[in-house]
């Protein structure tokens, strides 16, 4: 039976909500996936005291709500050599003055936590979360969409539906089955299921020239797109929940 690590990642704006809410990061992260983790992985991202984050995410694992936490400071050398990446790669676009707060360390610093988590995963699937996605209500997926990536190796990548947009993430779809919106492309890093073993690898290279919808500069996003596009990858979506992003 294939097993599925969950990981999210905090940083200096939400770690207290993560880490302090008694409810968001166990339920609304974690419980209504329902779904028995191999394990829940904390990313800690760029905070400014290491310390207090620490020890707000020790009494987490205490408790049984986190299994352990990874910094990425910590292992961010050993993680970008990896993937073959250097922190010169995470240019910002030109459309990043448009965008409040964005300048190289901000697109360095958001392609870290999805990548710490694809490297540190024990489980067979990831399943990752920005700090900011929540479930408001209980969805039982993972195991539907767990069955269909195994049946089908041309599946990429699962998510559910994005903010209730459920005429949206049909309308970007090519076919509709019981569970899923079939897509030839798309992607979001704010939800996320995959394979590991597939992208734990130096792929993270691949930049195309229609990716560049995804704004602010070479994003881990566009990465992602680009290679599930350039390997004929497709995108499934579980039609029968969504997931709520509100920017921290």
């Amino acid at each position: 039976m294939k097993t599925c690590s969950f990981a999210t990642v905090c940083w200096e704006k939400d770690w207290r909500l993560l880490l302090l809410d008694p409810v968001y990061l166990k339920v609304n992260q974690i419980e209504n996936h329902c779904y028995s983790f191999v394990e829940r992985l904390l990313i800690i991202n760029n905070v400014k005291d290491l310390k207090e984050v620490r020890q707000a995410a020790d009494r987490l694992v205490q408790k049984g709500v986190l299994t352990r936490y990874i910094v990425v400071e910590e292992i961010v050398e050993e993680m970008l050599s990896f993937f073959d990446l250097k922190r010169s790669d995470f240019r910002m676009g030109d459309d990043a003055k448009n965008y409040e707060g964005v300048n190289p360390d901000w697109i360095y610093y958001n392609a870290l936590g999805p990548l710490a988590a694809i490297y540190s995963a024990m489980g067979d699937y990831l399943l990752f979360l920005t700090g900011d996605v929540r479930l408001d209500k209980r969805v039982k997926w993972i195991d539907r969409t767990i069955r269909v990536m195994e049946k089908r190796e041309d599946v990429g990548v699962a998510n559910l539906v994005w903010n209730e947009q459920y005429r949206e993430a049909k309308k970007e779809s090519y076919r509709t089955t019981w569970n899923f919106y079939f897509a030839n492309q798309g992607f979001s890093d704010q939800l996320f299921l995959v394979k590991k073993s597939l992208f734990r690898q130096p792929i993270y290279g691949e930049i195309r020239p229609d990716s560049h919808h995804f704004p602010r500069g070479d994003v881990f996003e566009k990465r992602m797109f680009s290679f599930l596009k350039n390997h004929g990858f497709q995108r499934i979506t579980y039609r029968h929940g969504s997931y709520t992003h509100e920017n921290i």
